[in-house]
């Protein structure tokens, strides 16, 4: 009587056992959590944003910056402008351009030096629609767009309007120093032209 109890016992342990395994391994997937992506997987999981920094544009798109920016030589130059029929400053020449593909970046030169990727100071690795940025310590306050042949764009605030100059020749006002350049468009032989925004 004392064996048959104490095997009853022993299998109701047994049963009480395997059944929580069973739970533990049918556990929700949320409680088991995954490792973290690292940032630049996660974007590149997710793909590019069209209408943002590394937006991947086509061969025409990327060429037609050029056309778009020299169209507005001469624009006169207005402090925090982003409309060329009010003026414009060199990170609003910037954002009216590229809003012109329907990519949206910011108006500020501080916040368009940290987009996209660091390109290398030389203007054989340089494309058209590369930004070039200056500034003084840690500090960024100018961009200027590049647009091949050694030419770059920007809104001058000592000559007061929109200009190009040589890359290599120029030198900005106010002691600033040429820190870098950022690449915020891709080129995508495979990306197709996607509709203008309206303006």
């Amino acid at each position: 009587m004392t064996l048959l109890r104490a095997s009853t016992v022993l299998g109701a342990i047994a049963l009480v056992s395997a059944s929580s395994a069973a739970a533990q391994s049918s556990a929700p997937a949320k409680a088991r959590r995954a490792p973290a992506k690292a940032p630049v997987e996660a974007i590149a999981a997710r793909g590019a944003n069209p209408r943002g920094p590394f937006a991947k544009l086509s061969a025409v798109q990327r060429d037609s910056i050029i056309e778009h920016t020299r169209s507005l030589l001469g624009t006169r130059y207005k402090w925090a402008g982003e409309r060329p029929e009010r003026g414009l400053d060199c990170s609003g020449i910037v954002k009216y351009v590229f809003a012109k593909l329907g990519v949206e970046l910011p108006h500020s030169s501080r916040a368009l030096a940290k987009l996209g990727g660091s390109v290398t100071k030389d203007t054989a690795e340089m494309l058209p629609g590369d930004l070039l940025v200056f500034g003084r310590g840690k500090r960024i306050s100018h961009v200027a767009i590049y647009v091949g042949d050694g030419f770059m764009i920007h809104a001058s605030s000592a000559f007061r309007r929109v200009v190009e100059t040589p890359v290599e020749r120029y030198r900005p006002p106010g002691g600033l120093q040429w820190k870098g350049v950022r690449r915020v468009i891709a080129l995508d032989s495979t990306a197709t032209v996607f509709e203008q925004p309206a303006r």
